[in-house]
């Protein structure tokens, strides 16, 4: 996402009122927060949040983990609160230094070189002490016992420097003490260079099964938040007034899901509140999830989950993501309302931004509000961050308010260089990196359909993905592209951006290729003629530059008027048909101007209702297209159109003068 346009307009009420939110300890106590994860499609915005988050929160304690650093893709949960203490254990202006004696002590006795059955037994003694919840120095010969018990058949002199260490533990483990510690350790499995890597060496060394890692990582976990929790007590807890802060990105990953599981399940263990703020993203949809969320395009109806007892979704039944316009009202203070209000999670979907946003992006790059380029760009993306942030880095530099179809130009121009590939390329290959290559010329061959429907009908599309068109289904559920349409019986639709660019694959393809424009809208209009979806039928004969169909489907009520009223119900049916057959998808030559393809495409008919009609489909046909028609030039057709329709119409003809008064 280019660096110098901000995607993140409309999040403030995020970056914010609800990060001080999070930050703020009310009477100095802690609180039980949930972990807040922010979700989305690829391109909405979710790095640069955490980026402005940690711009924000720069003089507080806060540590920052990417999951998808290749460094990062194996880590085990123990080895990332490495990273994360040793981030939150910095030197911070006026919180001082956080310390984690526990955690430090957690990675000795796991690094000790000691059989795998004396490796259980001390930190089974380890659990113990940790779940005391009091002052290390008050248990100071546990502690030892511990150490003893983990090194009690090591091999002669192998533990030189252990009591040493114990020490400097039970002290708090300041810098000075951590570079003391390193040099008195030579003996453990890692050399004695960078403090950082030496104790995530020891943590790498953890043995046994995946029942043993995961008992070992919650231990870790019990240990990170104690020291948290005793961070902010005693004579700190005046000056260490805010929360600290942990900024997971891509936690999506299977590294990042399981640590977030050890940590959401460590907070569940523990009987106090800890002083930490998280703050994740995700690009797909997290099965743990499921027991008191929905996902964003889950169907309302089916039976009711009761969730666990100690989840809060503010009295909500498994609510789907909220939205950034939702988090004021959600995080308003309300004494009515039990606290945690949200717990264990807090889930919100980003990704699409208003026309208000989209103009306040443009303003930056100094675009003139008043100009169309930034309606074109709402329409065209949808409000879809990156690719508004993309198109205006194009072209922006090069924007002419005369000339609007140079708009359409831009999308085909390189992106890097004269001998790059075209911006449109680019943004496809970005968006389609999660899927693999049978999957994405699936995706091209179903995107011709109105709904994901024909997903489930692998004879028409000739689907290729050997798992199984429900894979296909899920794949695109779980990366948060599709949308549930409202209505009785769910209908799932593509992300309109992502539709968009994988239509423009399919106009590409050849004529002879075997899933053509022509031969898969064909097939598509032969399933829903031979079901009995007549209006679905007229969208692919549009799709198909047969505008004949199309206009004798929808003059029969015009038709039928001279034996019963063009009413206002008739009048509705017709707009909701007239409003699917023209959102149908075109290749039509995006270079020729939209009054000359009106001209071309609609003809002249056989009566004055035939015409009427047929430029009114095609010019509807062509506007709703964003790169159709970008400087709004057929507008005056449509409402002559819609006023010319509507003569001597009956009580319906309102409507479809209303509907003209939309284009004045």
């Amino acid at each position: 996402m280019p660096a110098d346009v901000s995607p993140l307009s409309g999040l403030d009420a995020v970056t914010g009122g609800l990060v001080e939110r999070l930050l703020a300890r009310a009477d100095g106590e802690s609180r039980p927060l949930p972990v807040v994860v922010a979700l989305g499609a690829r391109g909405t915005g979710k790095t640069a949040l955490l980026d402005a988050v940690a711009e924000r929160c720069r003089e507080i304690p806060h540590a920052h983990l990417d999951f998808e650093r290749h460094d990062r893709a194996d880590s085990r949960p123990r080895e990332l609160l490495a990273h994360l203490a040793f981030d939150l254990s910095r030197q911070w202006k006026q919180f001082g230094r956080l310390a984690f004696p526990r955690l430090w002590l957690c990675m000795l006795v796991l690094g000790a070189p000691v059989e795998l059955q004396d490796r259980r037994a001390a930190l089974r003694k380890l659990h113990a002490l940790l779940a005391k919840n009091q002052p290390l120095e008050q248990s100071r010969e546990a502690i030892v016992d511990v150490v003893r018990l983990a090194g009690g058949i090591a091999p002669a002199g192998s533990l030189q420097g252990w009591p040493a260490a114990t020490d400097l533990l039970l002290r708090g483990l300041s810098w000075y003490d951590r570079r003391r510690l390193i040099g008195k350790m030579r003996a453990l499995p890692a050399g004695t260079g960078n403090h950082e890597d030496f104790l995530l060496e020891i943590a790498r060394h953890a043995q046994g099964d995946d029942e043993d890692r995961d008992a070992v990582d919650a231990t870790f976990c019990d240990a990170f938040l104690a020291d948290l929790r005793r961070d902010y007590t005693g004579l700190n807890r005046s000056r260490r007034t805010l929360n600290s802060l942990v900024l997971l990105d891509n936690a999506h990953t299977p590294g990042g899901r399981l640590f977030l599981r050890a940590l959401t399940e460590a907070r569940q263990r523990a009987t106090e509140a800890d002083p930490l703020v998280v703050l994740a993203t995700s690009r797909t949809w997290n099965p743990d999830w499921h027991e008191s969320w929905s996902p964003p395009a889950a169907h309302r109806g089916g039976p009711d989950h009761r969730p666990p007892t100690t989840h809060r979704t503010d009295g909500v039944r498994r609510p789907s993501p909220r939205q950034p316009s939702d988090v004021d009202a959600d995080w308003r203070p309300d004494p009515s309302r039990p606290e945690p209000r949200w717990y264990p999670w807090y889930l919100l979907e980003l990704g699409a931004l208003s026309k208000d946003d989209v103009v306040g992006i443009a303003a930056g790059s100094e675009i003139h509000p008043a100009s169309r380029l930034p309606r074109f760009l709402h329409r065209l993306t949808d409000g879809h961050p990156g690719a508004v942030t993309d198109v205006i880095t194009a072209v922006a530099h090069r924007h002419d308010p005369r000339r609007p179809g140079a708009l359409r130009t831009a999308l085909r121009t390189p992106a890097a260089g004269p001998d790059g590939p075209p911006l449109i390329t680019t943004m496809r290959d970005y968006l389609l990196q999660d899927f693999s290559a049978p999957s994405r010329q699936d995706l091209v061959t179903a995107s011709a359909a109105l709904d994901v429907e024909l997903l489930f009908h692998k004879e028409i599309l000739d689907l290729r993905n050997p798992a199984g068109e429900g894979v296909l289904f899920k794949e695109l559920g779980d990366h948060l592209w599709l949308r549930a349409e409202p209505g009785e019986a769910p209908q799932y639709v593509l992300h309109p951006w992502l539709r968009r660019i994988l239509l423009q694959e399919l106009a590409s393809r050849a004529d002879d290729h075997p899933l053509s424009w022509t031969r898969v809208h064909t097939r598509c209009r032969e399933f829903y003629e031979e079901n009995g979806r007549l209006v679905a039928a007229r969208y692919h004969d549009l799709a198909l530059e047969n505008v004949a169909a199309a206009v004798a489907h929808l003059r029969k009520p015009f038709a039928d008027a001279r034996h019963a009223e063009f009413d206002v119900t008739t009048a509705e049916a017709w707009l909701a048909e007239l409003d699917v057959v023209t959102a149908a998808p075109n290749r039509l030559d995006k270079h020729a101007e939209p009054y000359d393809q009106v001209q071309l495409h609609a003809g002249q008919g056989d009566d004055d209702l035939g015409t009427t009609l047929a430029w009114l489909v095609v010019a509807l046909w062509i506007a709703r297209d964003p790169l159709g028609d970008p400087g709004g030039t057929l507008d005056s057709t449509i409402e002559g159109a819609f006023h010319q329709l509507a003569q001597g119409r009956g009580r319906g003809s309102i409507l479809l003068h209303e509907r003209a008064e939309e284009y004045r």
